[in-house]
């Protein structure tokens, strides 16, 4: 009886086209590991298996030969492949982590983290109770965790959030690659455009809030737009919009794993102009002197560990200008002499 292998449809042959792109060329083994498999195999065979064949087709020694031949070759790189296509490469690097903060490359394995490490493609994280993390993807995009958070980094242009909260910077001039990130969630996938974001998935609710820039919100069913000062929940097929201040309690858990900023050789003013973009706050100078000296003097060492608003107060006390930290903006004034 011969076993007949059915032959694919059009669709079928698509899906396996685009399944062996996707993948890619396997690497070949080496000359010395080939050659080494070939060896090993061709010795068995003449061990057990030559004395017999020479016996029974001793009329037809060129065919066996040949046929032993191609069998050897086979059986020598299926021994010798590697069982990945090859080493995972970094695709984020951890910039701060403040309390327990795990990872695991689905083996069920989990190692602490520190900040400094690199993550691999395919690896999963986890933020303990306490924890929090800032992470920089290899696009220029930030990511920062919320407390009890679990997301997977399947490379960079597709994150995946399975609990807790996400905080997505793609920076205040984003370069091509960091708008190709796409937050996969079990509500819908959350794609930007230049733009800070937050979004928080618990059971299948999801809500982003968008504090610069717009979302694209694809679900089963349907797509949204939000904007800046925009709160968008996703739960149980339904879309409710909402406002949300730039400065809301939502994002205050943000600025407590804020990544490190250094001052060295900037002024003033490009400090306050981080300052301002991470508390969502605008700058207002309360004279011409004010603005003149911001953006004249120049700072040096690091605000490391502080929130952004500390470090507004901590920085500028070195200074002859003075803060006020309002809700809606950082006023910039002259100490008085």
């Amino acid at each position: 009886m011969t076993d007949e292998v059915p032959a694919l449809d059009s669709k079928e042959e698509a899906t396996v086209a685009a399944l062996l792109r996707a993948a890619g060329p396997r690497p070949m083994p080496s000359a010395e590991a080939t050659a080494a498999a070939r060896a090993a195999v061709e010795a068995e065979w003449r061990s057990s298996v030559a004395p017999r064949a020479r016996t029974r087709a001793a009329g037809r020694p060129y065919l066996w030969a040949a046929a032993a031949g191609v069998a050897v070759a086979v059986m020598a790189l299926w021994l010798v492949r590697p069982d990945a296509v090859g080493p995972a490469s970094p695709v984020a690097s951890l910039v701060r982590v403040e309390g327990g903060l795990q990872a695991s490359r689905g083996d069920g394995q989990w190692t602490r983290l520190a900040a400094d490490d690199a993550i691999d493609a395919g690896t999963e994280l986890r933020s303990s109770p306490d924890g929090r993390a800032a992470l920089r993807l290899a696009s220029g995009v930030e990511l920062r965790l919320d407390s009890g958070s679990r997301v997977a980094l399947e490379d960079t242009g597709h994150v995946r959030l399975a609990q807790g909260a996400v905080y997505v910077d793609s920076g205040s001039q984003p370069g091509p690659a960091s708008s190709d990130l796409v937050l996969e969630t079990a509500a819908g996938r959350v794609r930007h455009l230049g733009t800070q974001y937050l979004a928080r998935l618990q059971d299948d609710r999801l809500t982003v809030g968008v504090r610069e820039g717009r979302v694209a919100i694809e679900g089963p069913s349907a797509t949204a737009i939000g904007g800046a000062g925009e709160q968008l929940t996703v739960a149980d097929g339904q879309l409710e919009r909402a406002p949300l201040s730039r400065t809301a309690a939502d994002w205050q858990w943000v600025a407590e794993v804020t990544p490190p900023y250094r001052l060295d050789g900037r002024t003033v003013e490009e400090f306050l102009v981080w300052a301002a973009r991470e508390t969502g706050r605008g700058i207002v100078y309360a004279s011409p002197e004010a603005g003149r000296l911001a953006r004249s003097v120049t700072l040096s060492g690091t605000v490391a560990g502080l929130t952004p608003e500390a470090a507004v107060t901590a920085v500028l006390s070195t200074t002859s200008l003075r803060p006020q930290i309002g809700a809606e903006h950082i006023r910039v004034d002259v100490q008085p002499r």
